[in-house]
């Protein structure tokens, strides 16, 4: 608990460097030492100084999200629909405090492998939430889709700086995979009727 308290209050402190975009690895002893934080305290608290920074941040915006959205989703059943409720959330939760967000946005996708796992593992969360039951390979492709929509959707709202926009844009990816799930549904049920012979006629190129 004084961990944890110990590091609002330093990320609290560091704020207005973020809002300025002062701060990088480089700077962040002189900035340490302009707001009278203690290094060792910092270092104990984010050892990988502005990496530890934007897990902390993304930490608290996914714990503020799950708050925001768990009652909510359970009432309603359709998955795309609450798919999409959690990522305009999202944003709507990055709109806050935009500064800072724009901040850790811009540092990540500067590193984008760093970028893809923060991804993936938000994915996993969404789908926890939404109580996914999946365990063969639709567990993989399920995260692995919402993980491409989430860097998406983030990325555009930084670029376009607008929730009305990126609320739209979220829509129409949601509504793309849906189209394309419903295909796919079809494609295999067509496959699983023919035999190998009936497969190959339906390709016009090998007449």
């Amino acid at each position: 608990m004084l961990n944890i308290k110990k590091e609002k209050k330093i990320f609290s402190l560091l704020i207005s460097e973020f809002h300025n975009e002062s701060l990088n690895d480089f700077s962040l002893n002189s900035i340490l030492k302009k707001k009278s934080i203690n290094e060792e305290d910092f270092y104990y608290c984010f050892p990988n100084k502005t990496k530890s920074l934007c897990i902390f941040f993304l930490k608290n915006l996914q714990l503020k999200l799950e708050n925001k959205t768990k009652k909510v989703i359970k009432s309603e059943k359709s998955i795309s629909k609450r798919v999409k409720f959690i990522l305009i959330q999202l944003i709507m939760l990055l709109e806050e405090d935009k500064a800072t967000s724009l901040y850790f946005l811009n540092y990540m996708s500067r590193k984008l492998f760093f970028l893809k796992s923060i991804s993936l593992n938000f994915s996993n969360t969404v789908w926890y939430l939404l109580d996914d039951k999946s365990v063969d390979f639709n567990f993989y492709t399920k995260r692995i889709l919402l993980s491409k929509i989430l860097i998406n959707s983030v990325l555009y709202w930084r670029g376009s700086n607008d929730h009305k926009k990126t609320e739209i844009f979220i829509n129409q990816q949601i509504d793309l995979l849906g189209k394309f799930g419903y295909y796919k549904s079809n494609f295999k049920a067509l496959i699983s009727k023919l035999t190998p012979k009936n497969f190959l006629t339906k390709f016009d190129f090998l007449h």
